[in-house]
C-alpha cells in the first residue's frame, strides 16, 4: 500500500471541479462541487445579449466560453489519472491465463510408423507483486503528486491570465468607445463654430479665409470621428476573442465612467512582492515541478538497488492423448491441478552505466528546474516593480489629466463667448477647440491607463479572484469614480 505520507488521496477530486472554478488546494469533494458556478458546458449560448454586463461578468463569461480554461482543466485531469497510474505500482498484479493446443506426431519403426495426436490445454490465475524496491514507487508517486500540484497551479494562473486579458481588452474596448463620444462632440462644436462663423460672415464681421478655416476643422473632426469609429471594430474583435466568443455577438457593456477607479496604492511595493513570491500560482507550479525532479533523482538512485517479489501461479492443467498404429488404438487423459509460489530477488549488476547516466541526468534537471525558479522569482520582481511604478504615475497623471480638461473646458467657453461679442478671433476659437478636444482625449487615455495599470499590478502580484482585476484589490486604496472630479 502506499505511504501515509503521500498527499492527494482521490486525485480525481484533488484536480480542478469545473473549468471556470478556481482552484482552492486540497478541498473536499463537497466544498469544491459547492464552489462551482455551473456544471454546463462552457458554450456560447451563455451569453446574454440583454444584459449590461460589467468587469466581473465579462471575467465569468470568458472562465466558461474560453476553450483554453478547459484546456489547462484537461490537462490537471490528465496528471491526476497519471497520479493514479503511478500509484497502481503499489498493488499486486493478477492476470488470468488460458493456453489450448491440438498436436499430432508420427515417428517411424519397423515396418511401419508410430502416430499418436491429442490435445492439452492450461487454465491458470498468475500473481505477482513487488514487496520492497528501496523506494523506487514512492519517488514515482511523490513526482506525480507534485505534478498535479503544478498542473492545478498552472490551471489558476490560466485563471488569471484570461481574466487579466479580458480587462484590458475590456478597458481598451471602452477607452475606444468614449473616444467615439469625444468625437462626436468635438464635431458638434466645430459644426456650431463653422455656423457661427458663417452668421458673421452674413453679417460682414468675418471673412471667407475665417469660414474656410473653421469648414476645414469640421472636415478634420468629421474624420476623427469615422476613424474613432473604425476602431471600435477591431477592439471590439479583441474584446470578444479573449472572452471565447463570436466577434458577431453585440455585448451590452458598462459605462467605463461607472467604473471605480483606484485612489492611491497602500501597500509598498516591498509587500506586493513578499505576497506574489507567496500567492504567485506559477512560481508555486515551478516549485511543484522542482520537488517532482527532486523525486525523480531518489527514482534514478534508487535503482541500483535490488527488487523484492512475489509471484505465484494457480490453476488446473488438462489433456488427452489417442496412440494409433500399432500397437492399435489407445486413449488415456489426465486433468492435473497446478500452483506455485516463489520469492524473488531481481537486481541488475551492470547495465553499461545507463543507471550512473541517469542520475547526472535527473540530478541536472532538477539543478536546471531550480534555476528557472529562480528565473521566474526575479521576473516577478521586476514586473512588480515596474507595474507599480506604472499605476503611481498613471494615479499622478490622472490628476493632471483631469485639471487639463477642466482648464481647456473652462477656456474654451470664455473663447468662444469672446468671439460671439467679436473680442476673439476665429483662430483663437478653433485653437482652444482643438486644446478641448485633445484634452478630452488625454482625460479618455488616463483613465483607460490607469485601470489597465491596476490591472496588470494585481496580474502580477498574483491575484487570486475575478473581481481583483477591477481593481477591487487590497493593493489599493478607496475607490471614486471619474465623475467625482
Amino acid at each position: 500500500m502506499p505511504p501515509a505520507s503521500v498527499q492527494f488521496d482521490d486525485p480525481y477530486v484533488a484536480a480542478p471541479a469545473d473549468p471556470a472554478v478556481y482552484w482552492h488546494g486540497q478541498e473536499t469533494a463537497t466544498v469544491m462541487q459547492q464552489a462551482a458556478i455551473s456544471s454546463r458546458s462552457p458554450e456560447e449560448n451563455r451569453v446574454d445579449t440583454k444584459r449590461t454586463y460589467d468587469l466581473p461578468a465579462l471575467v465569468d463569461l470568458a472562465l466558461h466560453a474560453n476553450p483554453e480554461t478547459r484546456v489547462s482543466w484537461e490537462e490537471a485531469k490528465a496528471a491526476a489519472a497519471k497520479l493514479e497510474r503511478n500509484r497502481s505500482a503499489w498493488y499486486p498484479t493478477l492476470t488470468a491465463m488460458a493456453f489450448g493446443q491440438y498436436f499430432k506426431t508420427s515417428f517411424p519403426i519397423p515396418g511401419s510408423a508410430l502416430v499418436s495426436h491429442g490435445f492439452s490445454s492450461l487454465g491458470s490465475l498468475d500473481l505477482a507483486w513487488t514487496l520492497f524496491d528501496f523506494g523506487r514507487r514512492e519517488a514515482l508517486v511523490d513526482a506525480g503528486v507534485q505534478r498535479l500540484s503544478a498542473a492545478n497551479f498552472a490551471f489558476n494562473r490560466k485563471h488569471q491570465e484570461i481574466a487579466y486579458r479580458v480587462a484590458s481588452s475590456f478597458f481598451a474596448y471602452q477607452s475606444v468607445l468614449s473616444k467615439v463620444t469625444a468625437a462626436q462632440q468635438t464635431l458638434a462644436s466645430a459644426s456650431a463654430n463653422t455656423a457661427s462663423v458663417q452668421a458673421k460672415l452674413g453679417q460682414g464681421l468675418a471673412t471667407r479665409p475665417d469660414l474656410l478655416l473653421a469648414i476645414q476643422e469640421q472636415a478634420k473632426a468629421s474624420y476623427d470621428l469615422q476613424d474613432t469609429r473604425g476602431s471600435v471594430i477591431q477592439a471590439q474583435a479583441d474584446l470578444t476573442t479573449n472572452l471565447g466568443i463570436s466577434p458577431s455577438y453585440s455585448l451590452q457593456l458598462i459605462d467605463l465612467n461607472k467604473l471605480p477607479l483606484p485612489a492611491t496604492l497602500v501597500q509598498s511595493v516591498e509587500k506586493i512582492v513578499d505576497e506574489a513570491l507567496e500567492q504567485r500560482p506559477d512560481l508555486m507550479a515551478r516549485l511543484a515541478e522542482l520537488r517532482a525532479r527532486e523525486a525523480e533523482v531518489k527514482k534514478a538512485k534508487a535503482e541500483f538497488w535490488p527488487k523484492f517479489s512475489l509471484g505465484g501461479r494457480l490453476g488446473n492443467q488438462y489433456w488427452g492423448n489417442v496412440v494409433t498404429n500399432p500397437p492399435g488404438n489407445e486413449s488415456y487423459s489426465a486433468s492435473n491441478l497446478v500452483g506455485d509460489a516463489m520469492l524473488s530477488v531481481e537486481w541488475t549488476l551492470f547495465d553499461g552505466f545507463e543507471r550512473s547516466n541517469a542520475v547526472h541526468e535527473a540530478e541536472a534537471r532538477k539543478k536546471a528546474s531550480s534555476a528557472e525558479l529562480e528565473v521566474l522569482r526575479l521576473e516577478i520582481m521586476r514586473d512588480i516593480w515596474k507595474a507599480y511604478a506604472d499605476t503611481k504615475t498613471a494615479l499622478e497623471k490622472r490628476e493632471f489629466a483631469l485639471a487639463l480638461l477642466k482648464a481647456a473646458e473652462e477656456s474654451y467657453a470664455a473663447t468662444q463667448e469672446s468671439y460671439t461679442h467679436g473680442f476673439s478671433t476665429v483662430i483663437e476659437l478653433l485653437s482652444a477647440q482643438k486644446d478641448l478636444a485633445h484634452a478630452r482625449y488625454t482625460e479618455i487615455d488616463s483613465r483607460a491607463t490607469l485601470l489597465r495599470s491596476a490591472a496588470t499590478l494585481v496580474y502580477v502580484s498574483g491575484g487570486q479572484s475575478r473581481e481583483d482585476f477591477n481593481t477591487d484589490s487590497e493593493v489599493f486604496g478607496q475607490h471614486h469614480s471619474v465623475n467625482e472630479r
